[in-house]
């Protein structure tokens, strides 16, 4: 029996296999590669209209953001609003708006004018005039207040910007920017020269001597052309183009013009509406694949030749590299005795390439295996500063399967041990990695958050929060730490110790967060084990007057959601009786009426109400309480704005629909909300819902996330306790759901602004007060 060598047997074998090939792939190129090229030349045509309107949509969405940037500017309130105190400040408003106007025209090239018109006082100023009263030929910005929408993108016409008739493409927007149109006060357009659209457009097309490309709008109005005689022209009754506009998306078809065979490519343009066109002769098209046609047969004799030569002539000096690769491999790997190779064939170079695979698989296993070490990098370095972007974190966060929110930051340190017996490591290792586990669950079933263990049986978490200021959020945090301490306890019998930061902003100032919740674990020693300790029970209460009054204010934004027009006059006369007490100044008093008023504008964001309206009577409440001659009078201003929002609040909620669920959901809290195991899991388990859905329908429906819902029920309920009855303190922290009366305390002093002794003292004064008053 003949033996071939390894050269030989490759050289039969995919000599003949690649001749087959060859002849199979170059026969049927012939019929197959026309249709390819044709659908690649399609392609190519539909990316360069792509390119186009991508460069045109990039430019208009700059301009708009460019010109909502300065229509902030405090100038236009005055200008739209013609609301002056006196012609001094309006030629000033005037000259100062018509810098920022030629300013904005000057670092902008593409700009060509800029107008701005106002429906109050009928005046029309550019960047290079200004028109009292303004006339009918110049007014045409006035034909747009009514528009319902609150942009438009106007097709090529005619201005005259004072020196001369331009031809320009115009971006109109109302003022205020998003307003109905009965509310509307005037009109801002800036204009961009019709050349500058066509100098995108040839930028794409610099190269192209045939055809014709143009933009038209959804009427058939041509926007740009390479010929410019066309601009001005409507040309939607055009046979090829009628199929044009009736068509959706983009495409191309053929058809017959002026008796020449041509290819239309079209594309509509998401953001402006209007359709990119080219036209191209198909024979000036399709000359490209007709010489791809003949040289690929040209290609295929050669190589049928070629691979004729290498089989007859050069065929072992080819192989003459793979019998090397073979020796190199051959003393890379080494093999058992069972699967040692006796030849360096072909089979050998099969087990190898078994071994490269299985090592890949190897490598695959060891990066998620790697996956818990990489979180634990990821976080440490945050806190202790290494990473302060979250932007440049974001796609390592993600790849371990981390959520965080781009701000809103706290920062807690556990320590983790077992009552009565000393942790060996390996426990102290499993114990705080079920720590961190049981924190992950709840932190992530309303906010976001991560932990990881830092050694010697502590952990570290991060929570992310999507809303809310610090003082909330830390509220927040001592809830939900207080839930895992419960369940760390009832469930693995662990002691857990927390200390928690503050809240911060930003992802810089982690590490901050961090060294205070180290700070505050630090006191294990005073407030004993098994407990949540703040750093803000180890700061020393603020005793300025005018910080003691704005912590009154929480109590005011509270009656306002709940639109208790009783509670709410209550609170704000308490409030300023407090300030008069204590002999506030008139300019702390005043600061005091406009830092109540913002919080509760704010406070109410939550249910959906237009603040714009609200906004635009901050102006004049500013002046009314400057104007204020007494306290009485800054009162009065204040509850009536107060008032009205509460107005507000329940007409929006008188809108909005019932949802069973939700209303089983409330039953059931005010029911067991004494229960200290009471969470979104038992709710979840309850009403068989997941947890996410009912946080989120419960925030919907309730304008606040439920466990801020859960401390307000225990916080009234405890006020009640305290006001009506002899309890004690930690009998009421126990009958409203806390088992830590520390805990408790600390809760109520943030929600109420007092300790639950201080409360109870304060309402004894009050009632003796009254007596008194009734027997004189």
């Amino acid at each position: 029996m003949m033996k071939f060598s390894l050269s030989t047997k490759v050289m039969l074998i995919y000599g003949t296999v690649f001749l087959v090939i060859i002849t199979l792939t170059f026969g049927l190129s012939y019929t197959g590669t026309v249709g390819k090229l044709e659908n690649d030349l399609n392609d190519t045509n539909l990316a360069l209209l792509k390119q186009v309107d991508q460069k045109i949509e990039v430019t208009f969405r700059q301009t708009e953001k460019d010109l909502l940037t300065l229509m902030n500017d405090l100038e236009f309130v005055y200008f739209m609003y013609d609301s002056y105190r006196d012609d001094g400040q309006k030629y000033s408003n005037f000259y100062g708006l018509n810098t920022k106007l030629r300013d904005f025209i000057n670092t902008n090239p593409q700009f060509s004018s800029i107008f701005v018109y106002s429906a109050v006082s009928g005046h029309l100023l550019t960047d290079k005039a200004y028109i009292k009263d303004t006339p009918l030929i110049h007014n045409w910005l006035g034909d747009y207040l009514d528009m319902p929408v609150y942009l438009k993108w106007l097709t090529t016409h005619q201005i005259s910007d004072g020196n001369a008739n331009k031809d320009v493409i115009t971006l109109v927007r109302p003022y205020p920017t998003i307003s109905s149109p009965e509310y509307r006060k005037g009109m801002v357009a800036v204009n961009i020269n019709e050349k500058v659209i066509y100098d995108m457009v040839n930028a794409v097309y610099e190269d192209r001597k045939i055809g014709h490309l143009f933009i038209i709008d959804s009427d058939g109005n041509i926007v740009t052309h390479d010929d410019k005689t066309q601009i001005y022209r409507n040309i939607k009754e055009l046979p090829h183009l009628k199929s044009v506009l009736s068509r959706k998306g983009s495409g191309t078809y053929t058809g017959e013009l002026d008796g020449v065979r041509q290819s239309i490519f079209y594309r509509d343009s998401n953001y402006t509406g209007w359709k990119l066109i080219s036209i191209m002769p198909e024979s000036q098209i399709y000359e490209p694949l007709r010489v791809t046609r003949n040289l690929l047969i040209v290609l295929a004799v050669s190589m049928i030749f070629l691979v004729l030569i290498v089989l007859f002539y050069v065929s072992r000096w080819t192989f003459k590299p793979l019998h090397q690769l073979i020796g190199k491999i051959s003393g890379t790997y080494h093999f058992t005795h069972a699967q040692e190779r006796k030849d360096t064939g072909l089979t050998y170079l099969e087990s190898v390439f078994d071994q490269l695979l299985l090592d890949r698989e190897h490598l695959e296993q060891h990066v998620r295996d790697s996956k818990p070490v990489m979180k634990w990098r990821v976080m440490m370095d945050m806190l202790l500063g290494y990473r302060t972007d979250y932007w440049a974190v974001l796609h390592h966060l993600e790849f371990v399967g981390v959520h965080l929110f781009p701000e809103r930051y706290l920062v807690c340190t556990a320590e983790i041990s077992k009552e009565g017996m000393d942790l060996r490591t390996p426990d102290e290792t499993l114990y705080t990695y079920v720590f961190c586990n049981v924190a992950e669950e709840l932190i992530n079933s309303e906010n976001a958050g991560m932990a990881i263990d830092v050694g010697g049986g502590r952990a570290a978490v991060i929570f992310s929060f999507a809303e809310g200021n610090a003082e909330q959020n830390h509220m927040r945090a001592l809830a939900i730490m207080e839930l895992i301490l419960d369940k760390m306890k009832k469930q693995f019998n662990l002691v857990v110790t927390v200390g928690v930061g503050r809240g911060y902003r930003e992802m810089k100032d982690i590490p901050k967060s961090y060294d205070e919740s180290q700070k505050a674990l630090h006191y294990k020693i005073v407030f004993g084990p098994h407990a949540v300790i703040s750093i803000e029970d180890l700061q020393p209460l603020d005793s300025q007057d005018y910080y003691r009054l704005l912590r009154m204010v929480d109590r005011i934004t509270d009656a306002l959601k709940l639109t208790d027009s009783v509670k709410l006059e209550a609170y704000v006369q308490e409030t300023f009786r407090e300030a008069m007490d204590r002999n506030v100044s008139p300019d702390l008093i005043r600061q005091l009426s406009f830092d109540l008023i913002v919080k509760s504008v704010q406070s109410v964001s939550s249910t959906g109400i237009d603040l714009n309206e609200s906004m635009s009577q901050l102006e004049s409440m500013y002046e009314r309480i400057n104007r204020s001659g007494n306290l009485k009078e800054m009162e009065r201003f204040v509850f009536l704005f107060l008032e009205e929002m509460s107005s507000k609040i329940k007409a929006k909620r008188s809108q909005r629909g019932s949802n069973d669920t939700i209303e089983r959901i409330l039953i059931y809290i005010g029911d067991h909300f004494q229960e200290n195991d009471l969470s979104l899991d038992r709710l979840a388990q309850e009403f068989h819902l997941s947890s996410t859905y009912i946080s989120k329908q419960f925030k919907e429906y309730t304008e606040s996330n439920f466990i801020d819902y859960l401390i307000g029920i225990r916080m009234n309920a405890s006020q009640q306790h305290l006001a009506e009855t002899d309890m004690k303190v930690n009998e009421i922290a126990e009958a409203v759901g806390y088992q830590n009366t520390r805990s408790f305390i600390r809760i109520f002093k943030k929600y109420t602004g007092t300790t639950p002794l201080e409360y109870r003292t304060q309402l004894q004064m009050e009632n003796s007060n009254e007596l008194s008053l009734e027997c004189d």
